[in-house]
């Protein structure tokens, strides 16, 4: 009995393996959403992280959460650093590169991982569209992550979705125009002089 339940327990643990091998390497995310505002407001928005910690799924407005930004307000350079718990060690999102009004590339460390991030704004008819997207990697050998992977568009997608909505929203309140950044924004949370570790 207990030959032939260690024998069906290493043989689904080599089908894992067998499996996880056949997995990706590599997993795209990206939603997409139609918002009803010029692109030069759009980017105004999306590349500056002080907006963005009024509108993401995340933070949901919660301005003084575990987090802080560093560096320039908006563009290349602009960092966004927080910790998901008190032994946890610093997770970061910093704008990397743009193209202006269209596109907004960033970086992501989550510990150990690493990943790509966009947003793109294109044309959608008479209006914009405005794309989130997210690329990791996983190495050769790292079946885990390749079945991380597999979660990753039900996981981030939903959020996804629901940041491109909270960004609808958040634009609702000025009309065509950029959002008012609360005041005491960059007080609390702003260290334009601190430096990407």
């Amino acid at each position: 009995m207990f030959r032939r339940l260690f024998a069906v327990l290493l043989a689904l643990v080599v089908l894992l393996i067998i499996i996880g091998f056949m997995l990706p390497t590599t997993v795209t995310v990206e939603r997409d959403r139609a918002i009803d505002h010029s692109p030069e407001v759009l980017y105004e928005v999306v590349s500056d992280l002080r907006h963005f910690v009024q509108w993401s799924p995340w933070l949901d407005g919660n301005v003084r959460g575990d987090f802080r930004l560093e560096g320039p307000a908006s563009g290349a350079g602009a960092t966004l650093v927080w910790r998901e718990g008190a032994d946890a060690g610093a997770s970061r999102m910093w704008i990397t590169a743009v193209e202006p009004p269209r596109r907004v590339d960033f970086e992501l460390e989550f510990g150990d991982n690493d990943a790509q991030g966009w947003f793109l704004i294109e044309p959608d008819g008479i209006g914009y569209r405005v794309h989130w997207g997210l690329a990791m990697q996983f190495g050769a050998l790292d079946l885990v992550g390749r079945y991380v992977g597999l979660m990753l568009p039900g996981l981030v997608g939903r959020e996804y979705d629901r940041g491109l909505e909270q960004l609808e929203e958040y634009l609702e309140q000025t009309p065509g125009q950029v959002p008012e950044l609360p005041d005491e924004l960059d007080a609390e949370l702003f260290d334009r002089n601190a430096a990407r570790r």
